[in-house]
């Protein structure tokens, strides 16, 4: 089970279909990948809420084609070694991935500044520190409102435009200068959910399907670092798109014996004498 219909748990819940599908039943016989059951559990209504309704809706399309069980307006209120609970309700599981968010570093209560829900700062529009201008709280433990009063995401780019700006401020500060608000520039948002199959959000364009994929790729081979390592992702990932060849090795059991093959036998000599 995975709780959690954002980004992340719905990559996840595409990757975990493809591998018992596909790489197991190739890797391992007896396993049956009509047997694996897999749950995505919403709180919300969509699956991908940042994202518009469209693409939300193709996504679980595509998810559910894959084998994937999704539980929208279901709120996890108890996880424990049972399984989860979704209100009363409980459903049994020995596996429980968690991808609904987590609270932020208790740093922040210790700010005496107002939080939210999951125990960000609320920050000014400059990114300081309510009543407290000379301090700046950015990334993963700061909420700040956008132009349309939603908090900023807490992703990768969010956090490198917030870093950005509060150095520029403190330099203006430096200088005398008053500090400038924060303004986030969406750069737009992709999600994979399996082989050739992707969402995209990019300003205004929607994409779907094989060319959301394509260019989930060409993103993240742009923003690699050094021609060796880009042309070497392109030649791994090439292979193994066309060759259709993934692997899952996993040991079973007990590794005891695997790790010193020869104790056992010495301990049965030595047991005999």
């Amino acid at each position: 089970m995975i709780v959690g219909g954002g980004p992340t748990g719905v990559e996840l819940a595409g990757a975990l279909a493809e591998i018992s599908q596909h790489v197991m039943v190739q890797d391992f016989r007896a396993i049956d990948p009509r047997a694996t059951q897999i749950l995505l559990v919403e709180g919300g209504p969509c699956l991908l809420p940042e994202y518009p309704r469209d693409l939300s809706d193709k996504a679980e399309a595509a998810l559910e084609k894959m084998g994937v069980e999704v539980l929208k307006n279901s709120r996890v209120s108890l996880v424990n070694q049972d399984g989860v609970f979704i209100g009363d309700h409980q459903i049994k599981t020995e596996t429980v991935l968690w991808a609904a968010g987590v609270r932020a570093s208790p740093l922040g209560q210790s700010l005496a500044s107002p939080l939210d829900r999951t125990g960000r700062v609320l920050v000014e529009p400059d990114l300081s520190l309510p009543g407290h201008p000379e301090v700046y709280v950015i990334g993963d433990l700061a909420t700040l409102l956008d132009h349309t009063a939603r908090p900023v995401p807490g992703v990768a780019p969010a956090a490198v435009q917030e870093g950005r700006h509060a150095a520029k401020n403190i330099l203006r500060a430096c200088g005398g200068k008053p500090s400038e608000p924060c303004r986030y520039f969406d750069k737009g948002t992709l999600a994979t959910i399996g082989r050739a199959n992707a969402v995209a959000r990019l300003g205004r364009v929607n994409l779907s399907g094989l060319i959301a994929w394509v260019t989930w790729l060409v993103v993240h081979i742009f923003f690699l670092i050094g021609f060796r390592n880009r042309l070497s992702v392109i030649v791994d990932w090439a292979w193994a798109y066309f060759a259709d060849r993934r692997e899952a090795r996993l040991v079973i059991g007990s590794i005891d014996g695997y790790l010193h093959p020869g104790r056992e036998k010495s301990e049965s000599r030595a047991a005999g004498h």
